[in-house]
């Protein structure tokens, strides 16, 4: 399916390389492969999960997730519905959390109590209770807390697996005009601003940047660093996406485990930081420490 023939929504630039490769790859994930058909039908079953929450069209759905397979699924099932994704920093505090989630008025979180580099838990806990009063659910992904901390103990809390054992959702809510991204600003004058994205301009801007970078190249692969849940990574994973090809999600950014998954998959492609790849190398020394396909594509976040 070549770029030439554009998606106007983010749903049917999924829906169309499902239909023309099910079987390619979209993401990778440890040992896990994920093609776009099964992305397709996992969005689909987790839209239906989301829409039994009472999530529809202009609804918010909070992402409080590393670069896990779930971010992306959940995402496209809140463009199925017509509904909006609301990124929560990984990186954020008690405070932050609680601002987000209350100001944008979301009716689900979704975060990742078990998982081992960030610890939710703990931030929940220091969260005030009537801060995420407004919530529908929450919806975890991975291990489910026994004792859970006061802020979440009334609150719904359904198992993200829970989601993807519902029927696929058969409506389609997706369209151009439909909102679909809220990301937060900077804050640093003041708490951070909500900037609103519609669906035909996150479509068409992947697919712009797809053409620009090659990415529909026959060895494209992306090694999705940097945070989903920023401008930054959400782009490179989306326009990778719009190209057809497959993205390697990284959940933590460890320096040592970086440099294994470059040698493992020789991308060739990955954004990040000026720190982050001097880390490499300097970890990695020598005069090509990651030789791969082609060269590879590096872009930096502090390169305008």
């Amino acid at each position: 399916m070549p770029l030439s023939d554009p998606a106007y929504d983010v749903w049917t630039m999924l829906a169309d390389w499902a239909e023309h490769a099910p079987d390619a790859p979209a993401f990778i994930h440890g040992e896990r492969t994920i093609s776009f058909g099964e992305l397709r039908d996992r969005a689909l079953c987790a839209a239906q999960g989301l829409a039994d929450l009472g999530v529809g069209p202009g609804d918010r759905v909070a992402l409080w997730l590393p670069n896990v397979p779930a971010y992306p699924i959940l995402y496209f099932a809140c463009t199925r519905l017509g509904a909006i994704a609301v990124a929560v920093n990984t990186r954020f505090r008690a405070v932050e959390v609680a601002d987000i989630v209350s100001r944008s008025g979301a009716k689900v979180l979704a975060c990742a109590p078990g998982f081992r580099s960030i610890d939710f838990l703990s931030i929940l806990a220091e969260i005030e209770p009537a801060a995420l009063e407004r919530l529908a659910a929450l919806v975890t992904v991975g291990e489910t807390p026994a004792n859970p901390p006061p802020a979440i103990e009334k609150l719904r809390r359904v198992p993200f697996d829970r989601l993807l054992s519902r029927p696929a959702f058969a409506a389609n809510h997706a369209s151009a005009k439909a909102p679909c991204n809220i990301f937060t600003t900077s804050g640093t004058t003041s708490a951070p601003k909500f900037v609103l994205h519609r669906q035909g301009a996150i479509a068409s801007h992947a697919q712009q940047v797809a053409k620009v970078f090659g990415l529909a190249e026959p060895d494209t692969l992306t090694l999705s660093v940097m945070p989903l849940c920023g401008v930054f990574g959400f782009n490179q994973t989306i326009s990778t996406l719009a190209a057809g090809k497959p993205c390697v999600l990284v959940d933590s950014s460890e320096i040592d485990r970086l440099a294994r998954l470059i040698a493992q998959h020789r991308p060739t492609t990955m954004f990040g930081s000026d720190d982050l790849y001097a880390r490499l190398l300097e970890l990695v020394p020598g005069e090509r420490p990651f030789p791969d396909r082609k060269s590879t594509r590096l872009n930096s976040s502090h390169v305008s």
